[in-house]
């Protein structure tokens, strides 16, 4: 059997703690008849720890949240009304409990996508569809996205020897472009890269919707179909595919901050290719 993430040695460091959740799984609405326990660690997501749980024959993942996640543009109340509304849909595993430090959710047997799978064709054509489906869904309550002010909050973290003013202002002039144009906000994952997303029996299933918001109807296209690669971006769309890849990178910068020369590397490329279309 393949796992949506692929597995990995229990780490001890944390197994305390998800068997201490593991307690509580009566508060949840798992099919499980007794208290799971951990099968395996699940490899993949670099924000949080998630486990493969079991009990009898019904599975879950189980996601201790990084405690840490504000930091790294996550608003786990903005996730758990996303996922809520999202509970209707064929393409989302089911949520059994979601609270600020923890996920439960549906076990998808199956396999993650990867960048060759993802263009396949027929994937590809599901994938829009699916995305298609996103986008008509509404969440009038919810603020919409301002990428200037989200990608401030990244700036803010980075020391100014680090981040110095010119660098900043041309990185947040690139974020106010696109927050300046006309657009209509729609749901977006704003994390949709192919290890996102889990082919199963029954289809295709979108996983990890802690990024999400309402945002720009075409974030989501140009985030799984170019990465955070912008060279080869058509110049009408060259603003929100370095949009993507500065948030990529910054997140790296605060998430592991030995990287934060490479990343300011990466920064200015992003910063003349802009200036260059």
């Amino acid at each position: 059997m393949v796992t949506s993430h692929g597995e990995k040695p229990i780490s001890s460091k944390v197994q305390h703690q998800a068997k201490q959740y593991l307690e509580n799984w009566r508060q949840w609405q798992a099919p499980f008849q007794s208290e799971p326990c951990i099968v395996s660690q699940l490899e993949g997501g670099l924000t949080n720890t998630s486990f493969i749980i079991e009990a009898g024959s019904e599975r879950a993942v189980l996601r201790l949240n990084n405690p840490d996640a504000t930091k790294l543009g996550v608003n786990r109340q903005t996730e758990i009304t996303i996922l809520k509304k999202l509970q209707c849909a064929d393409f989302v595993p089911r949520t059994y409990f979601a609270d600020h430090n923890l996920l439960v959710t549906e076990y998808i047997d199956g396999y993650a996508l990867d960048a060759n799978s993802a263009l396949k064709p027929d994937i590809k054509q599901q994938i829009e569809k699916t995305i298609e489906q996103i986008q008509a869904i509404t969440l009038p309550d919810l603020d919409t996205r301002r990428y200037q002010s989200y990608l401030q909050q990244y700036c803010n973290q980075l020391s100014p020897l680090y981040l110095d003013k010119t660098i900043r202002q041309s990185l947040l002039q690139i974020a106010h472009t696109i927050d300046a144009e006309d657009w209509n906000a729609v749901l977006c994952h704003h994390d949709l890269i192919p290890e996102n997303i889990i082919q199963g029996a029954n289809g295709l299933f979108i996983i990890d919707w802690e990024y999400a918001s309402l945002g720009h109807p075409q974030f989501d296209y140009m985030r799984l179909l170019h990465s955070h690669h912008i060279m080869e971006i058509p110049a009408k769309f060259c603003s929100i595919q370095a949009l993507q890849a500065i948030l990529v990178q910054l997140w790296y910068a605060i998430r592991y901050p030995e990287l934060q020369q490479s990343v300011k590397h990466e920064l200015n490329k992003i910063i003349q290719t802009v200036n260059t279309q």
